[in-house]
């Protein structure tokens, strides 16, 4: 099995994994901390929280270990052996609050730093691949420790996020770079949906509110860029791009909550593995750049 047919199988996991993830009861004051992924996990946490817990990376923490006083911190890592995470849970913990480990690996250098483990449990193809179930695991435990959460039927959204994925990737086909607007809760899966186009085919993608790509990024794009618009609050200005000759396609939910929060990341996630396979990829650009990739693990793991 290749790193993009590992892709393929990790997405189908989360309609019946999804279910099967162990969640932790409601904590008040949370402060999420993470990189890449697990920051979008934490941030939609924030989101759905309503500003009550608040997400950061790990180096705001350590230049600023005051963002811990009061609060509960979580710190989210699938693998659990990032260097920064590490070092600002040994910053928090200084501050005298209780510190948590989201993660993957239970036995990591974060967990035993940490207070408290909450192991994600999911199923995995057993080959290095992006992350999908991995990151829908850890955005289901952030949020369910800020909200009653009660999971919709994933096999609907599921399937209705694959027919958005399908017609998407028929209108889809840049060569430059590409822009992701989502407003609101879907800010966070506009950053994920970044990501994925980073990781996986290696595309330079950037992600932006749509009033905030408005006032400036706007102006960089050229007639090959790809704008990509999720959600409400967006359509009017991809119809606008599309007549003016800029390559745009926007897609809307009826779901809310939790249920946005997963179609629009399976969107995301089938969105790029469908432009993967189109271009017979089978192998993950982070994985097959192997320089990129030495220098990303030296400065990432500890």
């Amino acid at each position: 099995m290749n790193a993009i047919e590992a892709m393929q199988a990790e997405i189908g996991y989360q309609v019946l994994g999804l279910q099967k993830q162990v969640l932790p009861s409601q904590s008040k004051k949370c402060l999420f901390v993470g990189s890449g992924d697990s920051y979008v996990a934490g941030l939609a946490a924030q989101h759905v929280s309503g500003g009550r817990a608040l997400c950061c990376y790990p180096t705001d923490l350590i230049q600023n270990p005051s963002l811990a006083s009061g609060r509960n911190v979580y710190f989210v890592s699938i693998s659990g052996n990032t260097k920064a995470n590490i070092v600002a849970a040994k910053v928090a913990k200084r501050q005298g609050v209780r510190i948590a480990a989201i993660t993957a690996r239970p036995s990591s250098l974060l967990a035993r730093a940490c207070d408290q483990t909450i192991e994600l449990k999911y199923k995995s193809a057993g080959v290095t691949t992006a992350g999908t179930i991995s990151f829908t695991s850890s955005m289901l435990v952030c949020t369910s420790l800020v909200a009653n959460m009660k999971l919709p039927d994933l096999t609907k959204i599921y399937g209705q996020a694959k027919k958005h994925a399908e017609r998407m990737a028929s209108k889809v086909d840049s060569e430059g770079s590409y822009f992701i607007l989502g407003n609101g809760l879907l800010h966070p899966i506009a950053i994920y949906g970044a990501l994925k186009f980073n990781e996986v085919l290696g595309a330079k993608a950037l992600p932006y509110q749509t009033e905030e790509f408005c006032h400036s990024p706007l102006f960089s794009a050229k007639r090959g860029d790809q704008v990509i618009a999720i959600g409400s609050g967006s359509e009017e200005l991809s119809q606008r791009l599309s007549q003016e000759g800029f390559s745009s396609v926007h897609v809307d939910f009826k779901s809310s909550g939790i249920g946005l929060l997963l179609q629009s990341s399976f969107v995301m996630q089938l969105l790029v593995l469908k432009l993967a396979q189109r271009h017979k990829m089978t192998n993950c650009y982070f994985l097959k750049n192997r320089k990129l990739l030495r220098i990303s693990s030296d400065f990432i793991y500890d």
